[in-house]
């Protein structure tokens, strides 16, 4: 199914949690079932698993309906064209944008001109290493900004009162049941864990579709009720059309409240 921008940007949001596949021995198709049966209406998968250059061009067919992310993305053809010899997965934004991915997600940051080529179709999430560049990011037409969860300080820094709630904070890495609420009282909206970090402790060999789908719904559960508490008014947003749901928000974002459809 072809979503708008907005939508894509509402379903994300509202699972609150993001299922990430990155490098792990777990069977790809078990991790995926296990989150389709969740419900789950947005997953992010990674370059840095050895079969994305398999598996992220059937995505799209085998999940219509599904908000796919791609992680662990680079933005420079050069690097990327260079770094295949070692690296055979990698596929650049144009390329993974010709696969009907939904949005780009990575751990470095992006040039203006690439966020402004793709924010108006595709969810843009980037990372941000100072607030001045999360700014910059924003500015450019990020969609959310990726900070990672080790250090929950650069988060509250990017949420201080003097930043005028401009920042709209995605928090992966480590980031297990335990260590969820800490995130989202730093001031994450969204919340994204590593698909070894939901199932640690759990053998490849013994993982089932419906472990999966028990563990993710967990994740979810404790970050939209962290968020609920953090800010109140996210409770119960699922409900509201589009102009009093973006209007909800406790950062900024995008879209205009009229039109959102």
């Amino acid at each position: 199914m072809k979503y708008s921008l907005a939508k894509k940007y509402r379903l994300a949001y509202e699972q609150g949690f993001i299922p990430i596949f990155a490098a792990d021995d777990y069977p790809t198709d078990i991790l995926l079932e296990g989150c389709i049966t969740a419900g789950f209406t947005t997953i992010e998968y990674t370059l840095r698993r050895k079969d994305a250059k398999k598996v992220i061009p059937t995505l799209r067919e085998r999940f219509p309906d599904t908000v796919l992310l791609s992680g662990s993305t680079l933005d420079s053809d050069k690097v990327i064209d260079r770094m295949k010899l070692k690296f055979p997965q990698l596929m650049t934004i144009g390329e993974l944008n010709a696969y009907g991915v939904d949005g780009f997600v990575s751990m470095v940051g992006y040039s203006a001109a690439t966020i402004k080529r793709y924010c108006e179709t595709h969810l843009v999430m980037v990372t941000a290493s100072t607030v001045t560049e999360a700014l910059a990011q924003t500015d450019a037409g990020a969609h959310f900004i990726k900070l990672a969860g080790n250090d929950l300080t650069f988060v509250k820094s990017c949420r201080a009162a003097a930043t005028f709630d401009f920042c709209p904070v995605f928090v992966t890495g480590g980031m297990t049941l335990e260590r969820i609420p800490d995130g989202v009282e730093a001031g994450a909206v969204l919340i994204g864990s590593g698909c070894e970090v939901v199932l640690k402790g759990i053998q490849p060999n013994d993982v089932t579709s419906e472990i999966v789908r028990d563990k993710m719904l967990l994740y979810k559960e404790a970050v939209l009720s962290a968020r609920a508490k953090k800010f109140p008014r996210l409770a119960g947003i699922e409900c509201l059309s589009d102009t009093e749901w973006f209007s909800r928000l406790p950062h900024y974002h995008p879209f205009s409240f009229n039109g959102c459809e």
